[in-house]
């Protein structure tokens, strides 16, 4: 599941708030062998949050305030929707501008044995994984799931609700930053089950196609990319560069990358990199304010490549394996938590060079600039993104402009 939006210079916050915003499916044909639920038991849920004037027009208050203050599920406030006893698909898109949701569904006390009711996490941002039972779940700005939610053993007239929890605005915040969001909304068992039986495969015997575990090389080239904000409130940036700079950071075509993360700041950032799948491989944590403090003795310095800061002197503890709804899953965004350095592994820099969709001349030529930027719309208009170049033939693939380094 792909979504789209509008990224217009410097107000692409305002602009997805509006309203420019959307999803869309790619399937395989062999995607129908797998016995996962379809047509009308395959649900997309696009969760945002939203203010409201009284007379029912959208308020922006994230001016004054961090997050909105009302849940609204494909476009409609606190909805609901009437399920039949039968498993589900529920694909879930965090199309928030900075809300971070801990999700769960809720069932009434007298249900079920535990308050809240499984479910089985078989896909992310990139397409199937492998299926893992899960409780709850948090998800970031722009990430998507793909969960199979039963209600087959829940009895009929039951009203199960999805609710967010321990996920303040912005994540990891302090309490009472942004407005408090406890439900979202309801799924009724009120349907009565239609065509006999729930023909579909159980979770447990789900046989879906998985990515491979991409694993580092010893000289696989690294990167890093350090979320800098001088002063609390003030302009957010990767690397100290100006997202109009032009770009400094040059890729060769076809190769394989770790880009490292640094995030000295005190939230989490949902960092999405344009055109590639990668694989979350790592964090590790760091002392934040030595290398904020180091940092900006460097840029006061002139940015001498000898002198910058090395990571490595940095970490306080070993390297933390991805959370388990993110290992072995291809992603396009990932949660950069804060005081930490998350690292990711491209496969393969990639651009489409052949004719796309039978459009003349729509494949891309090369050297080929793509963006990654934070997911929170607020921080990517306040300059947290950057291009990046993707060149053949060895083409300025150098010139790193010192955000580079190979181990």
């Amino acid at each position: 599941m792909l979504w789209y939006h509008d990224h217009g210079m410097g107000m692409t916050s305002v602009n997805v708030y509006a309203g420019l915003a959307g999803l869309y499916l790619i399937r395989d044909p062999a995607d129908e062998r797998l016995g996962l639920p379809r047509g009308e038991f395959e649900v997309p849920l696009i969760l945002q949050d939203r203010t409201f004037h009284r007379d029912g027009s959208l308020a922006y208050t994230m001016t004054q305030r961090e997050g909105e203050d009302t849940p609204v599920v494909n476009g409609k406030a606190y909805p609901f929707l009437a399920v039949e006893p039968r498993r589900y698909r529920l694909r879930i898109l965090n199309a928030s501008n900075e809300r971070f949701w801990r999700l769960r569904f809720e069932v009434p006390r007298d249900v079920l044995p535990q308050p809240t009711l499984p479910f089985w996490l078989i896909g992310t941002d990139g397409g199937f994984r492998a299926p893992l039972q899960m409780l709850n779940f948090l998800i970031s700005p722009a990430e998507r799931y793909d969960l199979l939610v039963d209600f087959s053993h829940i009895p009929m007239g039951t009203n199960i609700t999805l609710t967010n929890y321990h996920a303040p605005v912005h994540y990891p915040g302090m309490p009472g930053m942004g407005p408090v969001i406890s439900e979202i909304m309801q799924f009724q068992v009120t349907k009565p089950l239609s065509g006999g039986a729930d023909r579909t495969t159980p979770p447990k015997k789900l046989k879906l196609p998985e990515p491979a575990p991409l694993a580092p090389k010893p000289h696989t080239r690294r990167r890093e990319w350090v979320t800098y904000q001088h002063k609390l409130f003030g302009t957010m940036t990767f690397n100290a560069v100006p997202f109009m700079e032009p770009s400094q950071d040059f890729i060769e075509a076809g190769s394989t990358e770790i880009w490292e993360y640094i995030n000295p700041n005190h939230d989490a950032h949902p960092m999405h990199v344009h055109l590639v799948n990668f694989q979350v491989l790592n964090r590790q944590p760091m002392d934040a304010a030595a290398y904020q403090a180091d940092y900006e003795k460097w840029l006061d310095g002139g940015r001498k490549p000898e002198d910058r800061p090395v990571l490595a002197n940095y970490l306080t503890g070993p390297p933390i394996p991805p959370d388990p709804d993110e290992a072995r899953s291809d992603k396009d965004t990932f949660k950069s938590y804060p005081e930490t350095v998350t690292r990711i592994i491209i496969q393969e820099f990639s651009p489409p060079t052949e004719t796309i969709a039978s459009i003349p001349g729509s494949g891309t030529e090369f050297p080929a600039t793509y963006v990654h930027h934070c997911h929170i719309l607020e921080h990517e208009d306040d300059d947290l993104m950057r291009p990046w170049t993707i060149v053949r033939n060895g083409d300025r693939g150098d010139q790193g402009g010192g955000h580079s380094h190979s181990h």
